[in-house]
């Protein structure tokens, strides 16, 4: 693995770039060449210490450098690992993994780095969702655009971008049984080319569309839950049949992208929970004498939207049937007034 990573997994993924894309990448090649132990084992050496001290820095500044120092590495795999991820070659996807999954992963490395009062709000979490669904629209464009090779299933006798991608990795060294998923999916798509790729240009747009829709506050209350089981079955999908859970053959270094995609939409959409959670959670108390639970009464009227119309703070009484009443008459009447139309 160390001798073999410049020439069969590092070079190739570079070969379809620029020039300047190719130089930067084959210098960094050729560098590793001339110490492939001593380099292999640097680079498992400062992964796991940064892993070790992102998991031991739970919080407070040291997290924060923890996340900065995430990035810095990212960064540094993402331009001579990945080649900047592929952005810069033709044939670009998200179904094969664009942008590369180290791109992802520093993503995360920034959320780590931010400050503490940054997720004392929502906004954070709007901002992961609204990022994500501008990422998923902005592909599907590039998936839809023509004469990239993906919508036909075949071109002149031979398989087109996507049955090509998914055939090669059918070929890889991997159980028996995923790869006859695969390659079972790869003669699918070369006889359904357009299908498949319509397919996924629907699925990227209307994920993409729903998540920013749920960033924006918009929409009824189930979209949120919808529209993340949805980028999660679509993220899997495409993780197993196309990138072929991306670590088998004994080259791949990642799983790559799709599970950290998965990873930062449900953080964005529990960093929401989390506030929510926050802005109406009941805080109780026992009393001095353990004799009764001490807690706040209060009802918060929210409408299909998440935003808050009407909060009720009293107290019910005792809990005689007279006082039961009036609080449920008080709360239908804040419900009603809400529901009514405008």
């Amino acid at each position: 693995m160390p001798a073999g990573l410049p020439s069969q997994v590092i070079e190739p993924t570079a070969a379809s770039s620029p020039g300047w894309v190719q130089h930067a990448v084959n210098w960094a090649g050729t560098a590793w060449s001339y110490h492939p132990i001593q380099a292999g084992a640097a680079v498992v050496w400062i992964q796991i210490g940064i892993g070790v001290w992102l998991v031991t820095a739970a919080r407070g500044p040291w997290s924060r450098l923890a996340g900065l120092a995430s990035v810095a590495w990212g960064l540094v795999v993402w331009v001579f690992g990945e080649s900047f991820g592929g952005i810069f070659a033709p044939g670009l996807t998200w179904l094969f993994g664009a942008p590369g999954a180290v791109a992802f992963y520093c993503a995360a490395g920034i959320l780590i780095a931010l400050p503490e009062r940054s997720w004392a709000t929502a906004r954070i979490g709007r901002t992961i969702l609204a990022a994500t669904g501008a990422f998923f629209i902005g592909m599907a464009v590039l998936q839809a655009w023509p004469g990239r090779g993906f919508w036909p299933g075949t071109q002149h006798g031979q398989r087109g971008t996507l049955a090509g991608m998914v055939h090669a990795m059918a070929s890889t060294p991997q159980p028996t049984i995923v790869a006859g998923w695969v390659r079972g999916f790869a003669s699918f798509t070369a006889a359904n080319g357009l299908a498949v790729n319509l397919f996924a240009v629907i699925a990227l747009a209307a994920t993409g569309a729903g998540l920013v829709t749920v960033a924006a506050g918009c929409g009824p209350a189930w979209l949120g839950r919808v529209t993340l089981i949805a980028t999660i079955a679509l993220c899997l999908a495409d993780w197993v049949l196309i990138e072929d859970f991306g670590f088998f053959g004994g080259l791949g270094t990642d799983p790559n992208s799709m599970i950290p995609i998965i990873l930062l939409a449900g953080a964005g959409y529990l960093a929401q929970l989390q506030q929510a959670w926050k802005n109406y959670a009941i805080a109780a108390e026992i009393a001095p004498a353990g004799g009764m639970v001490l807690h706040n009464d209060v009802a918060y009227v929210i409408d299909a939207g998440g935003r808050t119309r009407t909060e009720l703070n009293l107290d019910p009484g005792p809990g005689t049937a007279s006082t039961k009443s009036s609080f449920a008459v008080e709360l239908a009447t804040a419900a009603e007034h809400v529901m009514r139309p405008s």
